[in-house]
């Protein structure tokens, strides 16, 4: 019976967390990373830099740096146009946002929890400034984004 519980346990694992460097994020997840992509830019894959913020998820180079210079496989983090090329592709900007936040991870809006609305938080404000509430466009997108992906699920 254990074992039935752990190998259903590593069956979850996927669906709920990000796995950065060994660490757990709950909550941050396709979902998640979807709204953020939404409210951003409406993850538009023609996204590219725009005052010096790029990509699908708006990320700018002091973001990246801040998040350990993540770069495309057999790419050099010094090289000129690696940030730019990294931050426009979904997948590498993806990467970029989950090592920012297993960096700043916290509860920004003091519920006790540490969800997407958090990550959300650190994305736009950062992460020593994450206390503060998102408005605005951005944040209209992102929950809308979070109620209809929601909707979908509990229709499932």
């Amino acid at each position: 019976m254990a074992s039935l519980c752990t190998i259903g346990l590593w069956v979850l694992l996927p669906l709920s967390f990000a796995l950065v460097n060994g660490i757990f994020l709950s909550n941050l997840n396709a979902t998640c990373f979807r709204c953020i992509c939404e409210a951003s830019t409406g993850c538009s894959s023609s996204t590219t830099c725009r005052q010096s913020y790029c990509g699908p998820f708006s990320i700018s180079r002091a973001y990246w740096m801040d998040a350990g210079r993540m770069v495309l496989p057999a790419d050099e983090p010094t090289r000129w146009g690696a940030f730019e090329d990294c931050a426009n592709d979904y997948d590498c900007a993806t990467g970029i946002v989950t090592q920012y936040m297993e960096k700043y991870g916290t509860d920004c809006n003091g519920d006790g929890l540490v969800d997407c609305v958090d990550y959300t938080m650190l994305h736009v404000n950062g992460g020593p400034r994450c206390h503060g509430a998102l408005s605005g466009t951005f944040a209209s997108r992102f929950y809308q984004c979070l109620r209809q992906r929601k909707l979908r699920f509990v229709g499932n």
